[in-house]
């Protein structure tokens, strides 16, 4: 996770005192010496006073200084580590007065959080609850986060609801939290509501739109995914470049099967999408559960993917059931098909088929007779000739 920014606890204006609680004129002047080596980032120096000094019999107070000192140079450094260290043993010391350990507290919390300590933050956060000076707001965020990353995603979404409540101004990773917990909870109802208040708020952002249209899909109401996707690209918030098969995709959910055809090639036109097999393949598919069939022949006898056995077979099919049995016989005649294979089985039967539509005997016999020799093919080539008469 990125960096927490941290609060800046004290400033270092001490004033000196005549009791156990207060800070010698030699550990003021060297606390003094620090600063001004750590305001100009010789944080080097400035831990070479600070070290020495905690080794002399200082008072809680001041002790509890020098250890604050030392862990701003480590949160400078990001050495959230040693920070922590550092913050710890002040608050066992109790050197400070009450509201100010609470916000060594707070601050020891979020670095907890930052080196994926959480169920120490967690704990630490909620005994500040009943604080009266911290600012609740904070506290309830910081749960949030810590309570996220922990896995514990029920309490998470109570802490998002606590953050609304205390908030006019949502911040937009409350947001992603709440929805990310609802879907690990498979709550996908709360999810899609939460989803269509981000998509109004951020409605530039692809991410929500998709993941609500995901969302929908996976939860099968496939008319919600569409008019989602549908009302996304009229408000700019889906990329239509990037998106034209995942649209495809919930067009072809929807038994869309023209609209989805059209979507391809308007793709392959602007050159939203490539100009390859896979492309070439799903326009095939689509247009063929459209019944086009038109439209496939059209692309079958042109494309350069087309050459293959499978596609042949396809349009040699196509001719056949339109009853243009001397296309279907030209096309499937010159396939060049390995002798024997199951293809080779079917490409004959449709063959005997054909010729048989044609009144061709002869011909009818010699493709049905090397469709029954073929092991794939012999039990329905066997039928065929039975039902022919052959």
């Amino acid at each position: 996770m990125k960096k927490i920014a941290l609060i800046l606890l004290f400033t270092f204006t001490f004033v000196v005192f005549a009791n156990a609680d207060t800070m010698s004129k030699q550990s003021y002047s060297v606390l003094m010496k620090a600063q001004k080596f750590l305001d100009k980032q010789k944080y080097k120096e400035a831990k070479n006073l600070l070290l020495p000094l905690l080794k002399k019999e200082l008072n809680n107070y001041e002790k509890s200084y020098v250890l604050q000192t030392l862990a701003n140079i480590a949160i400078n450094q990001d050495d959230y580590k040693k920070t922590a260290k550092y913050y710890e043993e002040i608050i066992k010391l109790k050197g400070f007065e009450e509201k100010n350990l609470e916000r060594i507290k707070i601050s020891l919390a979020k670095i907890y959080l930052s080196i994926n300590k959480y169920d120490k933050s967690v704990k630490l956060l909620e005994t500040l609850l009943s604080s009266k000076t911290l600012p609740k707001s904070d506290i309830y965020e910081n749960l949030l986060y810590a309570t996220y990353y922990k896995k514990d995603f029920r309490k998470s979404i109570a802490y998002s609801k606590e953050l609304f409540n205390l908030n006019k101004k949502i911040k937009e990773s409350w947001y992603q939290i709440l929805y990310s917990s609802y879907v690990e909870l498979k709550q996908y109802p709360n999810a899609i509501n939460t989803l269509k208040i981000m998509v109004k708020k951020w409605h530039g952002n692809e991410t929500y739109w998709l993941q609500l249209i995901a969302l929908y899909q996976e939860t099968k109401n496939y008319k919600k995914a569409l008019s989602t996707f549908e009302l996304a690209y009229k408000k700019n918030g889906v990329d239509p470049k990037k998106n034209t098969l995942y649209f495809v995709n919930i067009l072809v959910e929807n038994s869309l099967y023209y609209k989805a055809a059209q979507q391809i090639e308007k793709g392959l036109q602007k050159a939203y999408l490539k100009d390859n097999k896979r492309n070439f393949e799903l326009l095939v598919s689509c247009y063929d559960y459209a019944k086009q069939k038109d439209k496939v022949i059209n692309l079958l006898a042109s494309s350069k993917f087309a050459k293959t056995v499978k596609y042949q077979l396809l349009l040699g099919n196509i001719y056949y059931n339109q009853e243009k049995f001397e296309k279907s016989i030209k096309v499937l005649e010159n396939i060049n098909i390995k002798k024997g294979s199951k293809k080779d089985g079917q490409r004959n039967t449709l063959l005997a088929l054909s010729y048989y539509e044609l009144n061709n005997k002869k011909a009818t016999v010699k493709y049905l007779k090397k469709a029954i020799n073929n092991p794939y093919e012999k039990k329905r080539a066997l039928s065929i000739k039975k039902s022919l008469q052959i």
